[in-house]
């Protein structure tokens, strides 16, 4: 193999790497798995090839959410985050851009494939995304709950994918209500570095209020969390697993409650809960 060859396959390489990076493979299985659960409580068999196809579309839908974000965030990014593949020049801004475009379109395509419910939640996700990154990023509480629905969709769209999304809206509401909870208390961890680019709801009523508020959505959540078992949805295990991830969570929100400099560990311990929580949904999918 000539030097230059080599040259090209590395540099390929390391251009792989770097788009991976940017499109947070991690949270891209996270979402495969959400739409696989929301798919299996909504009727789906485990092996359906719409159920894949859904996965498939949420996994672009995420890389394209996260390519979009860090392109708007670039000048943020340099100071912040400096590694991540565009402010350390990795991947170019309107390389990631392009990359977007390519997997919304892409997206949108499959999704009509599935069905035109899908290609709906499809079109309302891109959107709100949109609206989110161009005008309500730096809005404080409505860029909260924008993000926290688009997350929570996944388990809605895997639904979907068979007209039947209903046993599938409780997982999302749960979602809903942990994200929306956690993205207000990160706000609060993070207010004297958003002053310059943010307008967010803990400048607006302050840390304290901001604090209660946020505790107050995730409180709500561990409420409702017996619910897909009692509806039936879930079985007994489900149970065993919330139950303790429910401690887990009121332990962080007396942390929050107790000193609110305490919201950053709060946030990354709703962040564990919430991947302990997928364990929970699959485990009361399991016969």
């Amino acid at each position: 193999m000539s030097s230059g060859i080599k040259a090209v396959m590395g540099n390929l390489l390391n251009k792989t790497k770097a788009l991976l990076k940017l499109f947070r493979f991690e949270l891209c299985l996270m979402g495969m798995l959400s739409a696989f659960i929301g798919g299996l409580v909504s009727g789906f068999e485990y092996v359906h090839y719409d159920l894949f196809l859904a996965m498939f579309v949420v996994a672009l839908m995420v890389a394209g959410s996260m390519a979009i974000n860090d392109y708007f965030d670039f000048e943020i990014d340099k100071i912040v985050h400096p590694e991540r593949p565009i402010p350390s020049g990795k991947v170019l801004p309107k390389e990631a851009l392009l990359f977007a475009v390519i997997l919304f379109s892409i997206s949108l395509i499959l999704s009509l494939l599935i069905n035109i419910l899908c290609f709906l939640i499809v079109i309302i996700s891109i959107f709100s995304l949109l609206m989110y990154e161009v005008f309500f990023k730096s809005q404080g509480l409505i860029g909260n709950i924008i993000v926290a629905f688009i997350s929570s969709m996944a388990f809605t769209f895997g639904g979907a994918a068979i007209w039947q999304p209903y046993n599938s809206l409780v997982l999302s509401a749960i979602t809903f209500l942990l994200m929306l909870g956690r993205e207000i208390l990160m706000d609060v961890r993070d207010m004297d570095g958003d002053v310059l680019y943010r307008k967010t709801l803990p400048m607006k009523i302050g840390r304290k209020s901001a604090t209660y508020f946020g505790c107050i959505f995730l409180i709500v959540a561990i409420a409702i969390t017996p619910l897909p078992a009692i509806w039936g949805i879930l079985n007994k295990w489900y149970l065993m697993v919330v139950i303790p991830v429910d401690f887990l969570i009121g332990y962080a929100i007396l942390l929050a409650l107790n000193n609110i400099h305490n919201t950053g560990k709060t946030a990354d311990m709703v962040r564990i809960a919430m991947a302990a929580g997928l364990i929970g949904f699959i485990a009361g999918i399991i016969p």
